[in-house]
């Protein structure tokens, strides 16, 4: 029976994680990673089209219907690839594969260098692993971060008069379409007095520490063995683009290739067919015999 974004919630170790499950329970295991600030309805125009995958949609925690931190702790890739690997572990994923939007590709990309032997195929959407800046700017950065915490709780999200609102705030903020904002605002919003704000830990906003450097990217990338697609966004984001040609140098099994549409291309209903067309070819979901190599 196929799943149509049925609801899931994973116990793992300090945490309850959730998401959405989509197409066939017996098919090929996949991880679907939002952007940041996003939650798992980032996928619900994707994956009713990828159907014969095994997928699961996660909300990273601070995000969507999932946990947020205990007070005082970060949120850094690191802490999301722990994440994954622990729901991983929970639904006896020996093996998966890995679709990811914006930060969840750069979280998708970093998972494929440090476990190689547990991801079969990635698909990135206009994001990757990046590094920015010398050691001074790491070291801003982190002290940035800790400082923010500290004053974490004069941190109150903003209250709208309705969901409507938060969508329309969100295609001000962004390049959205309205009906974009709407899937993910769905899931991202709840009720208060006064009307409705984001459900999402305000802290995920907050700097974030201990980001890779530039040479461990260039480690990961070559020992990253899983076959991965980048599809970049024509009208999307500019902040992985930088290092793309050495991410390129460093990566044999990467291929890149650009798409038109804005940064959530994939959930854009204009672009949403041209994205599933192009995750198929690469998946090779609609081969007559079926070599399902980057599936396994």
């Amino acid at each position: 029976m196929q799943q149509t974004g049925e609801e899931r919630r994973i116990e793992i170790p300090g945490r309850t994680l959730a998401g959405r499950a989509w197409g066939d329970p017996d098919g090929a295991p996949f991880f679907c990673l939002h952007g940041w600030l996003d939650n798992a309805n980032s996928f619900n125009r994707l994956a009713p089209r990828l159907p014969e995958l095994n997928l699961l949609a996660l909300d990273f925690a601070g995000h969507g219907h999932s946990d947020h931190h205990p007070p005082g702790f970060h949120y850094f890739p690191l802490s999301y690839i722990q994440d994954l690997l622990a729901v991983a572990e929970t639904l006896g994923w020996d093996r998966f594969g890995l679709i990811g939007h914006s930060m969840g590709a750069a979280v998708a990309s970093e998972t494929a260098g440090l476990f190689p032997e547990r991801i079969t195929t990635v698909v990135l959407i206009d994001g990757m692993v990046h590094h920015e800046g010398g050691p001074e700017e790491g070291n801003q950065r982190n002290r940035l971060a800790v400082e923010q915490m500290l004053r974490a709780h004069e941190k109150q999200p903003p209250v709208y008069p309705d969901t409507e609102r938060m969508a329309q705030r969100v295609t001000e903020a962004t390049d959205q379409s309205l009906d974009a904002a709407r899937e993910l605002v769905a899931r991202g919003h709840r009720t208060v007095p006064g009307g409705v704000t984001w459900r999402s830990d305000p802290r995920i906003r907050f700097a974030t520490p201990l980001r890779v450097s530039s040479r461990q990217i260039d480690a990961l990338m070559a020992a990253t063995t899983a076959p991965s697609l980048l599809l970049t966004a024509a009208q999307g984001d500019r902040w992985y683009r930088g290092g793309l040609e050495r991410r390129i140098r460093h990566h044999a099994n990467l291929t890149v290739e650009e798409l038109q549409g804005p940064h959530h291309l994939h959930l854009e209903a204009e672009h949403a067919d041209a994205v599933a067309a192009r995750v198929r070819t690469f998946l090779a979901l609609d081969a007559d015999v079926g070599d399902k190599r980057r599936l396994a």
